[in-house]
């Protein structure tokens, strides 16, 4: 029930008409059987007729009829066809407004409540807005040439003229309060719309602001944390920066190669190079005598040194755990770990091997090496550019991933502009 009415509501209501021929549209079918109802029972009137012209020899009323005959048969077929349905509706809903007028006008007592029900089919078929057009335009028609010529057989004329106008007026008192239902229903609906559009604007500048705040709060804490290595050693600070800028070049030439989508098709490369600034934040715990050294390390010492990489990782997961950060840190957890691992097995903390070592650590691995070898250190002097890129393509296979050498390769003119 509560769907019939729906549907009827719909069909009332709809302010222009549906071209709407899906089968399963209730409302295309009731009007397309009603439009074509109409039709069919004009076609059989006019051969009707025709055929009794013929009879009386009425020959232009028999042509009349044959045309009238191969219009309705033209919009049945219309009907069917991949078209505008209101062809074919309006063709329908003059022929039943002719045989309303031809009713009247010989004088059929019905014909008045049968041209009532005029407005409602032309509603149901054209939609609101139509079918009061094609109504009232009847009803001027059949007040012109029925009632006001007197041509009518009526013999109670004004007494069906205001019947009839009695009929339209209720009917046009019904579809203008639908109408104007369906108008403040539709300024009720657009004003919410309108209302809803701009809390969520002013929410989306809210979130837009603190999302910001907590950006810039995000990489205040970084800088910071950057700054306080680079208090510790001033040539560790500066190593983050180009360690930084050698990761971009690396990341960037495998999204460009298309390599390791798997992996890098879900990262956000802002918040990876963000990341790469804690790869040696672990070097806060390394005491002062081995990190300022001017020469070479002990062994003991090495081996003190190499704890930075799981000091890293500690510091890290303290901030994840106070800040509930997760994809930033991750990304920072793996550069503070692995950067000193190597292809073959050989690296530090864990001795990963080839395609165990995640590829963040793989890439830091190269940016790391270059910077060190093209960085002067109280204890050696710098190598060229181009000594530099002849040891890392010397650790091919060995100490670095073997594809991101040959990336490497291609690229390598742009770490010496930034060295």
């Amino acid at each position: 029930m509560n769907m019939k009415k729906g549907l009827l509501i719909n069909i009332f209501t709809s302010g222009k008409y549906s071209h709407n021929r899906e089968l399963n549209s209730s409302d295309y079918l009731i009007r397309y059987v009603l439009m074509n109802f109409i039709l069919l029972l004009s076609l059989l009137v006019f051969i009707y007729y025709g055929f009794d012209s013929i009879n009386e020899r009425m020959y232009w009323q028999t042509a009349l009829y044959a045309v009238m005959s191969i219009i309705a048969v033209t919009s049945i077929v219309l009907a069917r066809k991949n078209i505008p349905q209101i062809i074919p509706g309006i063709v329908s809903l003059i022929f039943f407004g002719a045989f309303c007028g031809i009713m009247l006008w010989v004088g059929y007592n019905y014909g008045s409540i049968v041209l009532f029900i005029y407005p409602l089919l032309a509603i149901m078929i054209l939609g609101l807005k139509a079918g009061m057009v094609l109504s009232l335009g009847l009803f001027t028609v059949i007040c012109c040439f029925v009632f006001i010529s007197g041509m009518s057989q009526i013999q109670y004329e004004l007494g069906s003229a205001a019947q009839i106008t009695a009929n339209y007026l209720v009917v046009l008192l019904i579809t203008l309060v639908i109408e104007y239902t369906r108008i403040s229903k539709d300024k009720v609906i657009n004003r919410q719309k309108q209302e809803l559009e701009r809390f969520n604007k002013n929410l989306q500048d809210i979130v837009d602001e603190k999302t910001a705040k907590v950006v810039k709060l995000q990489n205040a804490i970084l800088k910071t944390m950057s700054d306080l290595v680079e208090f510790r050693d001033y040539n560790t600070g500066e190593h983050i920066e180009r360690t930084q800028y050698g990761v971009s070049l690396l990341l960037d030439e495998i999204k460009r190669n298309g390599l390791f989508k798997e992996t890098v098709n879900d990262w956000d490369s802002y918040l990876i190079l963000q990341s790469a600034e804690l790869h040696d934040v672990g070097k806060i715990a390394i005491s002062d005598h081995i990190l300022k050294k001017p020469g070479p390390l002990t062994n003991d010492e090495f081996e003190e040194m190499k704890k930075h990489t799981v000091f890293g990782l500690k510091i890290v997961e303290r901030i994840e755990k106070e800040a509930d950060e997760s994809e930033l840190l991750s990304h920072a957890k793996i550069f503070a770990l692995t950067h000193h691992e190597k292809w073959d097995g050989t690296g530090y903390p864990n001795g990963l091997k080839g395609e165990e070592i995640p590829l963040q650590g793989r890439i830091m691995a190269i940016a790391d090496v270059y910077d060190a070898l093209v960085s002067e250190r109280p204890y050696k002097k710098a190598f060229s550019h181009e000594e530099a890129v002849k040891i890392i393509l010397e650790g091919k296979g060995t100490q670095f991933d073997p594809v991101l050498i040959d990336l490497f390769i291609n690229i390598c003119n742009k770490y010496k502009s930034e060295s």
